[in-house]
């Protein structure tokens, strides 16, 4: 569902700089446009506005965070099967598979036949639109530290990314 934009705009221009989509439109100190078709709902454009002018679609005003506290994706790799619909939808292509350019070492070691999703996430910015598409319900958002997951004695655990 989207974003809208109220009168208190004042065509700033930063909501339209940072729509991961291009969702936002419009002229510069005059009043944006949100193409509904476009918005993904990930509150980029409501973070960013200096006079709080854009609410989601039950008139509220999201709450402003920081990127890094955001939660962000995290592929529990026990159950992904690379079937890459997360990919297909992340406006930031923050989700990948490992590759001999991007992954070496992983690659090395699983001997080229690795086909599990990845996120990276510098890339990443929370939209959670990976986490609603997975038909295998293997992505979780997570605040905090970004972390790997992976299956240890049938447990998820979790290890910190550097």
């Amino acid at each position: 569902m989207p974003h809208f934009i109220h009168d208190a705009c004042v065509g700033c221009t930063l909501c339209a700089k940072n729509c991961p989509t291009g969702a936002i439109y419009g002229e510069n100190k005059k009043l944006f446009v949100i193409q509904p078709e476009l918005c993904i709902d990930c509150s980029v454009c409501a973070n960013v506005c200096p006079v709080a002018c854009i609410t989601d679609q039950l008139g509220q005003t999201p709450p402003k965070q920081k990127v890094p506290e955001k939660p962000k994706a995290l592929i529990l790799e026990a159950g992904c099967t690379g079937c890459e619909a997360c990919m297909q939808v992340c406006p930031v292509e923050a989700i990948y598979k490992p590759t001999a350019e991007t992954d070496p070492d992983l690659v090395q070691d699983t001997f080229g036949v690795f086909s599990l999703c990845r996120v990276d996430p510098v890339k990443c910015i929370g939209c959670e639109l990976c986490y609603k598409v997975c038909p295998w319900d293997t992505i979780e958002m997570t605040a905090g530290k970004v972390t790997t997951a992976y299956t240890e004695g049938g447990y998820v655990s979790r290890q910190v990314c550097s």
